[in-house]
């Protein structure tokens, strides 16, 4: 057996590591502009190392607890690959974060050379973490996959725990990251902006340093080990569906191969951004994404049938299922752009309401983040109904005759993986254009602190604006790729729970999952009580600290009047201690929530309820993941369209200043957080599904059992 697949996919991820790093020391090579800008972009490094370092010390003790729990309840193997999901996670988001921080005063200052020199930093800066984050997660599976497969007959379990490990660690760091980010905004916007009537970043506040720290924390390490976890929990379990269903070898190593071609082209696209004629940032890297896409395309055609040349016709409906997957990237790319950018309409008809008051801000915002959701569901609806179709076509006659009348359905559902690996692995590219966002809005920031001349703010101005769009588009992106890796798992779940209770009884195992049994029901309410729970938690944690960072800035402008006077310099560092000890105090209890339901609706309901759970978690999980970032995106380039259009300081932009102070929490904390509370909830439940069905066994199945008392933990939780 050769695994030529997996050695090409460990080197081609780390082809992408090296060429990540190369990018770092360019980037790093960079001027870093004079004493006061290195001291900005200084403090902003120091507070997001602080932070991330405190949480790190945080997370291992929740680790290394549940590694122990794993090690002697599951295997010794499975221990390690949560382990090792856990610290790729971790340095997917240090390794970008260490050098988008320390990017934002280089790109100030290659703005004095112009637009395409700063655009051209700003967007390295961000390659690292897109290339890096890829390159770790292809490289770890690939060689855990070839590991496992040589040396254990039951290698799928210890497969598959890896992306518990990474979607555990990023469900704390998006919590967190997102307490961090938003508090610290929301405490600087409403005494700077609303209160002070001081511009944004204006270095007077007090805030203003744990804000731009807020966005790397946040935005750049929080969505890198976001879409890191994506992305390996779908590949590992692809591989893990076509490992169960008994598909071979060749199969289960296309997801790796579809990682890998699309690595190559995310490599080559990074290379690829030019200004172009139109002097158009945004569209400039629009165009590097719909370059890499086809480029993935091409090469999934060609390459997969060049390989697997034995059958071509099978061959390509594997290509074209893939394929689906990759060009959902630049469509979800598109549809939220249109309700987040100030470009089109409905930023502009939230800008409109501003006129009247905030309130009618808020409501129609909130509006257009319900409207936005529809277009995003359809096409992956669209996709998923498409990639069956495909699947059944591919492998039906591969499928083995145990799985009875199941065997359409079951090749079906390998064809919907296909598709969910093709959208996660355009994840270097993507991510690229995420992490640039942090980059030029702290870039911007430094400008305005260091007090630099008005040309360089407009080429600033002009780059922060693109990295908003950026940012909230790819927010879109990481919400559907998480909806579809859940999909992909719940099915791996329902396999898993077959080969324990025998998969000869698979037809009777998927004939009890129905809308009548209570128990799935009573499990699907239990997860939609998760997402509420969960999504009130994160938001009141934001207000609650908020309020702290609120009293301090008052407190200072109060006692020290010289500070806005320009006589007096602000304690930054005061703020930040704030913010992150507080937002650590409070990312701890909604991540102890996730973990402890999964496991008691389980021994409660039985496999049914966990399935149900896990079924209501991602049909109203991901809905309203789509809701609250696009309409927080939408509420903020609503007050950008106002300003950008001379209405500083005007009634209307007071009004949008609070929808988009509403905003804030939405799009950043709780709406990105509901990406991995659905993942940990299906690996939790995967990696576990043995233990609680001996469990159930051993107990028996009550649904009203210890029903009651579940409830009542998780409200008093």
């Amino acid at each position: 057996m050769s695994y030529i697949i997996s050695i090409v996919g460990a080197v081609v991820g780390l082809v992408a590591i090296l060429y990540s790093i190369y990018l770092a020391r360019w980037v790093l090579r960079q001027d870093p502009g004079d004493e006061k800008m290195r001291f900005i972009s200084e403090s902003i490094a120091l507070g997001a190392k602080a932070y991330m370092y405190r949480q790190y010390k945080t997370i291992i003790i929740i680790l290394l607890i549940l590694g122990v729990i794993i090690f002697f309840g599951i295997s010794p193997w499975a221990s390690l690959s949560f382990i090792l999901g856990a610290l790729g996670s971790m340095a997917a988001g240090y390794l970008g974060m260490y050098v988008t921080t320390r990017s934002a005063s280089r790109a100030a200052e290659g703005a004095k050379k112009g637009a395409e020199h700063s655009l051209r930093i700003a967007w390295r800066a961000g390659a690292v973490m897109g290339l890096s984050l890829a390159g770790v997660a292809l490289s770890i599976l690939s060689i855990l996959y070839l590991f496992y497969h040589t040396i254990l007959a039951e290698w799928m379990i210890p497969l598959i725990s890896i992306g518990f490990g990474a979607s555990l660690v990023t469900l704390f760091m998006r919590v967190g990251g997102g307490i961090y980010t938003k508090a610290a905004d929301l405490g600087a916007d409403l005494v700077g902006k609303i209160e002070a009537g001081i511009p944004e970043d204006d270095p007077r506040n007090p805030g203003v340093i744990a804000d731009n720290v807020g966005d790397n924390v946040g935005d750049v390490a929080g969505m890198a080990s976001d879409v890191f976890e994506s992305y390996i929990v779908t590949l590992s379990a692809a591989v893990f569906l076509a490992g169960v269903i008994g598909l071979g070898t060749i199969f289960e190593e296309i997801p790796i191969l579809i990682g890998a071609l699309s690595l190559v082209a995310s490599i080559a696209g990074v290379m690829m951004l030019r200004l172009g004629r139109r002097k158009d940032p945004l569209s400039s890297i629009k165009r590097v994404i719909d370059i890499v896409a086809i480029i993935s395309v091409v090469l999934m055609l060609v390459v997969i049938p060049l390989i697997y040349r034995d059958n071509f016709i099978r061959s390509l409906y594997i290509s074209i299922a893939s394929s689906l997957g990759i060009i959902l990237a630049p469509i979800i790319l598109r549809v939220t752009e249109y309700y987040t950018s100030y470009q089109y309409k409905p930023v502009r008809d939230i800008a409109d309401q501003a006129k009247i008051s905030a309130a009618t801000v808020i409501v129609t915002g909130y509006a257009k983040g319900l409207l936005s959701s529809i277009p995003v569901l359809i096409a992956v609806g669209g996709v998923l109904g498409l990639s069956y179709y495909l699947g059944m076509l591919a492998v039906s006659d591969l499928v083995p005759t145990s799985f009875g009348a199941y065997g359409g359905l079951i090749a079906g559902v390998y064809g919907t993986a296909l598709a969910s690996v093709g959208l996660l692995a355009a994840a270097g590219i993507i991510i690229t254009a995420d992490s640039f966002g942090p980059v030029s809005d702290n870039a911007n920031g430094v400008v305005e602190m260091a007090g630099l001349p008005e040309n360089i703010r407009e080429v600033t101005d002009v780059l922060d604006a693109v990295g908003n769009t950026t940012k909230a588009t790819t927010k879109g992106y990481a919400i559907a790729s998480a909806g579809l890796a859940a999909l992909v798992l719940f099915i791996a779940l329902i396999f898993e729970i077959s080969k324990f209770i025998g998969l000869e009884k698979l037809p009777e195992i998927l004939s009890s999952i129905t809308l009548v049994n209570p128990n799935l029901l009573i499990g699907a309410f239990v997860g939609i009580m998760i997402v509420y729970i969960f999504s009130g938690r994160t938001l009141e944690a934001v207000g609650r600290t908020a309020m702290e960072i609120v009293e301090e800035i008052r407190r200072q402008f109060r006692e020290r009047p010289g500070i806005l006077e320009w006589k007096e310099k602000p304690d930054y560092a005061r703020v930040v201690d704030i913010t992150t000890r507080r937002a650590l105090e409070e990312f701890v209890k909604p991540g102890l929530i996730v973990i402890i339901t999964p496991i008691l609706v389980g021994i409660v309901l039985g496999w049914q309820g966990l399935a149900g759970l896990i079924l209501g978690s991602i049909i109203v999980g991901m809905p309203r993941a789509l809701l609250m970032a696009n309409a927080g995106a939408a509420w903020d380039n609503a007050k950008k369209y106002i300003e950008h259009h001379g209405g500083k300081k005007t009634e209307a932009h007071k009004a949008a200043v609070i929808g988009d102070t509403v905003g804030d929490p939405f799009k950043d904390t709780t709406g990105p957080s509901l990406n991995p509370l659905i993942k940990v909830l299906n690996t939790l439940s995967v990696v576990f599904a043995g233990a609680i069905i001996t469990l159930n066994k051993l107990m028996g199945i009550n649904i009203y059992t210890g029903l009651l008392p579940l409830i009542k933990l998780l409200l008093t939780l």
